[in-house]
Formats: structure tokens, C-alpha cells, sequence
């Protein structure tokens, strides 16, 4: 996003040296920017006027709503060996549903397909899910069954 100076230079995601952090600590070389957030995406859409009805589809996403959980900043990068993601927090059946569903996707595109001369293997814990649908249990069946 501009308002925090971020553009494709990947120096821009960083401040340009150390000192004092929010939680009162110091840091030596670069600092990490504060990331843009769905909420930042959701307001900006918004305050441009001709968006409202795009801003209103987002709202249930946002933070303090039944599906915000992802509207956080994310230091998550596709070069990681390992990643897991912990759902622990999520009570409803419906919600973990659909945070696998989308984490799952996201998983295909950003580790699956990046490198496919690597092999790798994903373990979808809590799989059941999934069964429970007819259309979400095709999708984990359909990600099962690709070798790419």
C-alpha cells in the first residue's frame, strides 16, 4: 500500500534502521512495516466512494465478525520447510470449515505449485470436515489425488 511506502522494491516491506519498538523493546538493522490488513483493503474501498456495495461484501471478513479471522497482518512466505496452521481457537463447525478450505487452497497454490520438482505432503488434521459436505469432501479428495 502507499500510505505505509510499500512498493515491489521488497527493502520497502522494512524501516530503514533499528531503535524502539511498540512493545518497548529495541531493534538493531532493518524493522519490519506494519502490514495492510482486509480492514485497511475494506476502508480504503469505502473512502473511494464507488465501492460501497465491494465494501459491504467484506464486512463479515473484518475483525470482530464470523469470518475475520484472517484479517491480520501475515509474515507467513512460501519458503518456509514447515508451516502449520493452528485452528484451536476456532469453536464452529462451519468457521473451521471454511478456514481449512481457504488454507488449504492457499497451501496449493503458494507450496503445491510453486516448485513441483519438490515433492511434498500436506497433512489436513481434522479431515472429517470436510466429509461432511459433498463439495468440500470432493475438493479434499480432488487435492489428495493430484501429484503435481
Amino acid at each position: 500500500m502507499q500510505k505505509n511506502g510499500i512498493t515491489s522494491d521488497v527493502n520497502s516491506l522494512f524501516e530503514k534502521k533499528g531503535g524502539k519498538l511498540d512493545n518497548g523493546k529495541y531493534a538493531v538493522g532493518r524493522i519490519p512495516k506494519k502490514m495492510p490488513t482486509l480492514s485497511d483493503f475494506q476502508k480504503k474501498l469505502k473512502d473511494r466512494g464507488k465501492c460501497e456495495e465491494l465494501s459491504e461484501l467484506l464486512v463479515p471478513f473484518l475483525r470482530g465478525n464470523s469470518l475475520g479471522i484472517f484479517d491480520c497482518e501475515s509474515k507467513i512466505t512460501s519458503d518456509a520447510e514447515i508451516v502449520t496452521f493452528d485452528m484451536s481457537d476456532i469453536k464452529d463447525d462451519f468457521t473451521k470449515l471454511y478456514a481449512s478450505y481457504v488454507i488449504l487452497t492457499w497451501v496449493w497454490q503458494k507450496f503445491v505449485l510453486k516448485n513441483k520438482e519438490k515433492r511434498k505432503i500436506i497433512v489436513c488434521d481434522e479431515a472429517w470436515l470436510f466429509l461432511k459436505f459433498q463439495e468440500s469432501a470432493e475438493f479434499l479428495v480432488n487435492v489428495a489425488r493430484r501429484r503435481s
